[in-house]
């Protein structure tokens, strides 16, 4: 049985790596791939691109809870597996499409599949024990967020060897080979329990909704920046030329030690403390993202960044894990909105506040947001009702 449950976890999580590698290996191609087949004007096809890229990640923060949803009516297994088997045939699709209106309605399609990680999180949770599940649901957002950083390098370099349908073709092929894998090595759970309405209070109530909020934030913590690193690198007087090299060594390395914290920290919390090492993982990321405020150039602005997202990213699978013991997919799923809600409103906080204010402004709401988050969290625990779980 324990074999069986390491499999899972292994096998489940390698899954949910190619699945974010393919999203991101796609994503990094398809502003180029946009504006070759657009027949519009440069500022025509900037607002398609924007449509495009946007509409995945708004679908998926409503998806997610769908899919947690459907684990108390259907195999999670299969339910997994199939969105493997649509993401295939999507990107196939994708390449060998011209029209800008159908690749918009395939990267909508593919929203509504993109949410099914929360799958992968009620198949990790129903194969942990009790004492493990933090740090299992760390181990597979490691893989998740590995995915995240090891997508756009392969998919760029794919794209300019194969081409544009190549690049698509090929990641095709990688997910097929996946799902073979998937199909014979991942076993089955049962059915997540409760046939609970959507929105029932076991699902929508002040712990989860604030759980949600605090996700949500630490997301915006995690992804505000790529938007705004135009202006970042303006402030510190790097050339444009320049600056568009910097941006993406920038991001790969905060995002590197993002994916040490969502697996270090959750197998540390075991020595302190859950709680305690959430509160300490926001309290000091958020001073970090206050110290951003205060950097005078490029090394100790990336140097504090790094060490921002070191602390920040555990904080999500540990928040996740106090409710996947109870093992209701509705739960996880609304909890997992929460990242593609902050993935797909947090850019769009950032240049927001940025176009009417200024980059310590920013920094500092962020910081305070987080952490009016982090102690509304806490205080929900205080006076528990009766029939919700206390920390």
């Amino acid at each position: 049985m324990d074999q069986d449950k390491n499999r899972n976890l292994i096998f489940i999580s390698l899954s949910q790596f190619c699945m974010a590698f393919s999203v991101n290996f796609v994503t990094v191609i398809l502003p180029f791939f946009i504006f070759k087949i657009s027949p519009y004007s440069s500022q025509e096809t900037l607002l398609w691109v924007g449509w495009i890229m946007g509409s995945s990640s708004i679908v998926m923060t409503i998806a997610s809870n769908f899919w947690g949803f459907l684990t108390s009516r259907f195999s999670p297994k299969l339910l997994y597996l199939r969105a493997i088997l649509a993401y295939i045939v999507l990107f196939l699709l994708m390449g060998f499409t011209s029209n800008l209106t159908l690749l918009l309605i395939l990267r909508i399609i593919q929203g509504v599949f993109g949410g099914v990680s929360t799958v992968g999180l009620v198949i990790v949770s129903s194969s942990s024990s009790r004492e493990r599940i933090s740090e299992d649901i760390g181990f597979f957002q490691t893989f998740q967020t590995l995915g995240h950083l090891v997508g756009p390098l392969i998919g760029a370099l794919a794209a300019s060897v194969f081409g544009y349908r190549g690049a698509f073709v090929s990641v095709s092929v990688v997910l097929l080979v996946v799902s073979v894998f998937y199909y014979f090595y991942v076993t089955d759970v049962p059915l997540q329990p409760g046939k609970e309405s959507f929105f029932g209070r076991s699902t929508i109530n002040r712990h989860t909704v604030l759980g949600w909020l605090l996700c949500f934030m630490v997301m915006v913590q995690l992804v505000f920046l790529p938007s705004i690193l135009p202006n970042v690198f303006e402030k510190f007087s790097m050339e444009k030329n320049i600056a568009l090299k910097w941006a993406g060594v920038v991001i790969m390395l905060y995002t590197a030690t993002a994916t040490f914290s969502t697996y270090f920290w959750t197998k540390f919390s075991g020595r302190i403390g859950r709680d305690r090492m959430i509160f300490l993982l926001v309290i000091l990321g958020s001073l970090f993202q206050s110290l951003l405020s205060l950097s005078s150039g490029t090394t100790d602005f990336i140097v504090i960044r790094m060490i921002q997202t070191g602390l920040i990213a555990g904080t999500i699978p540990l928040v996740v894990s106090i409710f996947a013991e109870e093992q209701k997919g509705n739960v996880i799923g609304f909890l997992n909105s929460a990242r593609f809600a902050g993935n797909a409103l947090g850019p769009i906080m950032a240049t927001s506040v940025l176009a009417v204010s200024d980059l310590t402004s920013l920094y500092l709401l962020i910081s305070g947001l987080t952490l009016f988050a982090l102690f509304a969290f806490k205080f929900s625990f205080r006076c528990p009702n009766p029939n919700e779980r206390s920390v």
